[in-house]
């Protein structure tokens, strides 16, 4: 019996740094970043790709317009739809959905900037002894901007325990609250809501501003809050700096914060802040006292220059020249372009057929989880040979960006309904019930108006429609669990000359594209890439991550987030499989060419076993690590003998990991 892996929902699809200088006039610096040709004048290829899309998984695409709050405290939503010409709403794909889905994969393949990037510093939780600088109590009294620092007063912090006053236990949306305090012997032995008979008789009393928290995780013994005072000896000189970047950084190290609350400070919060002893300039500030501190390398600091996000109308990545460009930072200088129109333009989708909806419809969609940067050993890869270490970190140095996020292809007879619904079958506000879910086998019309594209830009926009044969587009809701792999076909293309078209009443100047032409396009897009980057286009790594994410593995492994049990669990703590990994298995997230999965379970050898009192351990293998196994947990619940071998899983027990569900190999 073998050990059963899975396959984590994304992996990410890797750049390919530049190499070697291009003539400017040479066609090839189409594929590198360059001026933009006019919108003024035709000249170059103009005209119309005529595409069908036929789903090959579920597909779901959210109507903003259509999303019913429902009294029962969940969201209910509805498929996007469209008027048709029989007065009546019809299933549409909407055209933005269309256009990103298909320049993710076009900037993917042209080895085009990150034209979606949020480059601030991420953090990492650590003890409070490994934190720099002194811990300080604040009050947060403007927000930064571009221009000018924000202003934080330091302020006294105390204690208000649970038991004395339990109306603030927990109370994390109170954070910043004002209220009355009295002060006696460094405690607060009283405190008072503010109103205004309180105004009128608030003798000995003194303004406090809240600070709660939420229990958090392991921390059932918390026994107090805090609340803030103005300090006595208070003088505006001694207010604190916070800049606008260390104010960003936060944002973006907490922006999935359970608490909505948190992800982005605002005037009024209380906050922990620490700062350089002498200097009035915050380094760092979070909401709780043991919080995520930033790492030295920011995600932009960790791509190479070339794929941010570009910032120069003369130096545009072949992605920003087609699809279109806005400047990330617009300068003041209105000389300076800042943005280019894109030379495509994509309709909606129309259905072509009567909708096919799954029969389990409605469903209670499973909570989607959220991006886990700072699992360095699944984002990052090591800078020197571009491959997974488990140790990297982002701490180093020597770390690199793996690249472009993409979410696994996974065929429709996969998908399982107990991983897209939620196992509890709870519906809060954290639910999403998708009414109208559509089959795998539904088909859609749209086209792609194309203008001024040189033959090797059409060339590259080709592949990216068609793909390679058994790859499949990812669009739409939920496509960590399978929903939105469909397939597109190209009917026709048609090209217009404008130059006939113009000239000649009797010729319109179309001409139609025959499939070997639309073959040789794509030969030199392929023959291109080949020539700039040194190596035949199928085994270049952007293409080679494409295909495995985007083609179904041939292993038919079991998609899903990691967890340490085969099936969904109704109380989550899909964090434990990370924990466990850690632990034990030190497995970083492999190439996507080369991923073969991540454990579910495992095999080892007993290392000893007491039959009498009914435990033991097992050696993991390829590791020098023991785990704890109990014969509870044994099948049959027979005793275990030295040196055999088993399979088994791992699962969080009281106190500690322990194998569970323990066979013979």
């Amino acid at each position: 019996m073998s050990p059963e892996n899975f396959m984590n929902p994304y992996n990410f699809v890797r750049f390919l740094e530049p190499s070697i200088e291009i003539d400017e006039i040479s066609d090839k610096i189409l594929l590198r970043k360059c001026r933009p040709p006019p919108h003024d004048r035709y000249i170059s290829l103009t005209g119309k790709i005529e595409c069908r899309l036929k789903t090959t998984s579920p597909l779901f695409i959210t109507d903003s317009e259509q999303i019913n709050k429902l009294n029962k405290g969940y969201n209910s939503y509805e498929f996007f739809k469209l008027l048709g010409k029989n007065g009546k709403l019809d299933y549409a794909i909407p055209s933005t959905s269309l256009r990103g889905m298909l320049r993710s994969v076009f900037e993917a393949a042209t080895n085009s900037c990150f034209s979606i990037l949020e480059g601030g510093l991420l953090g990492k939780r650590r003890r409070p002894e490994y934190y720099k600088w002194e811990l300080h109590a604040g009050l947060i009294k403007k927000i930064p901007d571009k221009d000018n620092p924000g202003i934080v007063e330091k302020l006294e912090a105390y204690l208000l325990p649970h038991r004395k006053f339990p109306q603030y236990k927990n109370k994390v949306n109170q954070n910043g609250k004002k209220i009355f305090i009295q002060i006696d012997d460094e405690k607060v032995i009283d405190v008072k809501e503010i109103t205004d008979e309180a105004q009128n008789n608030n003798e000995n009393y003194e303004v406090g501003y809240l600070k709660t928290s939420d229990r958090g995780i392991g921390r059932d013994n918390k026994h107090y809050e805090r609340v803030f005072k103005r300090r006595d000896d208070y003088n505006e000189e001694d207010d604190y700096q916070l800049d606008y970047q260390t104010y960003k950084n936060y944002i973006v190290a907490n922006r999935n914060n359970k608490h909505q609350n948190t992800r982005e400070p605002k005037r009024g919060d209380t906050i922990w802040f620490r700062t350089e002893e002498e200097s009035r300039r915050i380094k760092e500030f979070s909401y709780a006292q043991i919080y995520r501190a930033p790492f030295p390398n920011s995600i932009e600091e960790l791509l190479p220059e070339y794929f941010h996000p570009c910032d120069n109308y003369n130096t545009l990545c072949p992605g920003c020249r087609v699809f279109g460009w806005t400047h990330p930072d617009p300068p003041e200088d209105n000389r300076v372009k800042v943005a280019y129109k894109g030379r495509i333009m994509i309709s909606h989708g129309k259905i072509l057929n009567s909708p096919k909806i799954l029969e389990v419809c409605p469903i209670n969609l499973n909570i989607l989880s959220t991006p886990k940067p700072t699992t360095a050993y699944f984002y990052l890869l090591k800078k020197s040979n571009k491959q997974p270490d488990f140790k990297i970190e982002y701490e180093e140095d020597k770390a690199i960006l793996r690249g472009r996020k993409f979410y696994y292809h996974n065929r429709t007879q996969n998908l399982k309904n107990k991983e897209y619904v939620r196992p509890s079958g709870k519906k809060d506000k954290q639910s999403r019930e998708l009414r109208d879910v559509l089959t795998a086998g539904n088909d859609f019309s749209f086209f792609i108006e194309f203008k001024n594209l040189a033959p090797l830009e059409l060339g590259a926009l080709l592949w990216t429609i068609k793909l390679e044969e058994n790859m499949n587009h990812r669009l739409g809701l939920a496509k960590p669990y399978g929903f939105g792999s469909n397939k597109i076909s190209i009917k026709s293309i048609t090209l217009v000359n404008f130059n006939k078209r113009y000239s000649n009443f009797s010729n319109q100047g179309k001409k139609s594209l025959n499939r070997s032409k639309i073959t040789l396009m794509i030969k030199l897009f392929k023959s291109q890439m080949t020539e700039i980057y040194g190596d035949d286009f199928e085994n270049l790594d952007n293409i080679k991550d494409l295909k495995a994410l985007l083609t179904q593995h041939p292993q038919s492994l079991a998609i899903h987030y990691p967890r340490l049990s085969s099936r969904p669990r109704v109380n989550g703590k899909n964090y434990e499989w990370f924990e466990m990994n850690e632990k034990y298995i030190e497995k970083p997230l492999p190439l996507p060419s080369e991923d073969n999965g991540l454990p579910l379970t495992f095999v080892g050898e007993v290392k000893f076993f007491n039959n009498r009192k009914g435990y033991g351990f097992i050696t993991i293998e390829d590791t020098e690590e023991d785990i704890f196994v109990h014969i509870s947990n044994v099948e049959g619940q027979i005793p275990l003998n030295e040196g055999q071998r088993v399979i088994f899983e791992i699962a969080m027990g009281e106190k500690d990991f322990q194998a569970v569900d323990v066979r013979l190999n």
